[in-house]
C-alpha cells in the first residue's frame, strides 16, 4: 500500500527590516521547512515543522494509522 501522507519541503525567506535612519539592511536568510501533505485531498496536515525527522516521524504515525483503519473496514 502506498503512503498516504508525504513529507514536503518548502523555502521560507526571512526579510530583516530596518530602522529609520538606517542606510542598508542584512540580506534576506533563505531557510526551509517542512509539511505534511495528504496525497488524497492535495491538502496539509498541521502547521508545518522546523525539522524534517519530525515531519518524517508524523508522517509514519498517519500512514500506520491509515493502514490500520483500511484494514479493520
Amino acid at each position: 500500500m502506498e503512503d498516504i501522507f508525504v513529507v514536503q519541503r518548502c523555502n521560507k525567506i526571512i526579510i530583516h527590516g530596518r530602522r529609520a535612519g538606517e542606510v542598508s539592511h542584512p540580506p534576506p536568510e533563505a531557510e526551509v521547512w517542512y509539511r505534511i501533505f495528504d496525497t488524497r485531498t492535495h491538502g496539509f496536515i498541521g502547521d508545518g515543522y522546523d525539522l524534517e525527522e519530525d515531519a518524517q516521524r508524523e508522517c509514519l504515525r498517519l500512514n500506520l494509522t491509515s493502514q490500520v483503519t483500511a484494514r479493520q473496514a
